[in-house]
């Protein structure tokens, strides 16, 4: 899809999101009474401006499903990335936060309607392996749930792959970050994502870890120690290991839901 093209796109979802704001905001307070996140759509519009400014999109004519946790920002994110390069998408998200994805999507479908883009967007509860044991010319991916991950290969689910890219491995050494620990902890537990905290001798242990561990989380570590930065470059460039030193990710764990790639 051409710069402007995409643009014209975002510029009248952000418009839609406006009109629609009490629609969403009365879909987050039913989902609320089983959820922590309340929606901004300041947040939203955020985003939109964002993704103009990003390359987000190859043209394919491949079908996908990608699965998460629920998080309505992320399946605003992969709708449009999907839009922007020519992929039908369906979007799992387990149940979560069904009514403020689903007014979400609605509001995209509504846009899409009015361009006459064809682009397939859907919201779908759960998947159904059974039926996807028989496709084969969809991808599925699986942004976050590795449990999920290994149910799908054991029922030999063809074309699955697994990017745990909106999850957090996180090693602190210092008890001056306990704040900021308890911060993170609650952010990732009202945005759906999964975090694991490890539990290391010293910080080369901990890199050593997260070398043998990580599978594509994001690796945050808070640390007071001295941090063999040649290791960190060198661990950066293997493809699985992203290690953050004393990076607040509260910012821009989204970034990394506009990169990845959905075809």
């Amino acid at each position: 899809m051409e710069k402007i093209k995409k643009e014209n796109l975002l510029n009248k979802i952000i418009k839609r999101i406006k009109e629609e704001e009490k629609n969403i905001y009365k879909a987050n307070q039913i989902d609320r009474k089983h959820y922590k996140m309340k929606m901004n759509t300041n947040r939203l519009i955020q985003i939109s401006e964002n993704l103009k400014e990003k390359d987000i999109g190859e043209v394919t004519d491949k079908n996908v499903i990608v699965t998460h946790n629920g998080n309505p920002y992320v399946t605003y994110i992969l709708a449009i990335k999907a839009i922007c390069s020519n992929t039908n998408i369906e979007i799992c998200v387990n149940e979560t936060m069904l009514g403020t994805n689903c007014v979400i999507v609605t509001i995209i479908e509504e846009v899409l309607k009015e361009l006459k883009i064809k682009t397939h967007i859907a919201i779908i509860r759960n998947l159904d392996i059974e039926t996807l044991k028989n496709t084969q010319d969809t991808k599925i991916i699986v942004l976050q749930d590795k449990a999920q991950y290994s149910q799908l290969l054991r029922a030999k689910v063809p074309n699955v792959v697994y990017r745990p890219i909106y999850n957090v491995a996180l090693y602190i050494d210092d008890e001056e970050f306990e704040d900021i620990k308890k911060d993170i902890i609650q952010y990732c537990d009202e945005n759906f994502i999964e975090i694991e905290i490890y539990d290391a001798e010293d910080i080369e242990d901990a890199i050593e870890q997260l070398e043998a561990d990580n599978e594509g989380e994001y690796a945050l570590i808070l640390t007071k120690q001295k941090v063999d930065m040649d290791k960190i470059k060198e661990l950066k460039e293997k493809e699985n290991v992203e290690i953050n030193i004393n990076k607040n990710i509260l910012t821009d764990l989204e970034e990394r839901v506009i990169k990845i790639k959905i075809k």
